[in-house]
């Protein structure tokens, strides 16, 4: 079965604690992307589609860590896994927000600038 998300995500690059709700076993891993609805996350532990987590995101650039109070895994390769936030308090839900668009600005500049200094350079040829 193929997931597809409704969200681009950002990437980011910052540590996760991950606890399976059922058994309460813990584990930290490293978030790679980022977005409003969910997280690629590179672990050393082997999940199935469906296991309910909860998690704890420490983000980078000094940022307030986000709860995640439920999420949901939805694909696993490798080491990396997907998952969906389900609940996020409404104080983690601003924090996420406004640390997402923060860096799609930045992120949008970047591209700008690229796009720029890729440009040919123009010559004038008045003789």
């Amino acid at each position: 079965m193929r997931y597809s998300r409704s969200t681009r995500r950002i990437p980011v690059t910052g540590e996760a604690s991950v606890r399976l709700l059922l058994t309460e076993d813990s584990d930290d891993g490293t978030l790679l992307d980022l977005s409003r609805q969910g997280a690629r996350l590179r672990i050393n532990r082997l999940f199935e589609p469906g296991q309910k987590l909860a998690l704890m995101l420490n983000l980078p650039w000094d940022e307030s860590p986000v709860e995640v109070r439920l999420a949901a895994v939805k694909w696993m390769k490798d080491n990396h896994v997907g998952v969906e936030f389900l609940k996020v308090g409404d104080e983690d839900r601003v924090s996420l927000d406004v640390f997402l668009a923060s860096r799609s600005k930045l992120q949008a500049s970047h591209a700008r600038v690229s796009r720029y200094l890729a440009r040919p350079l123009h010559r004038s040829t008045s003789t």
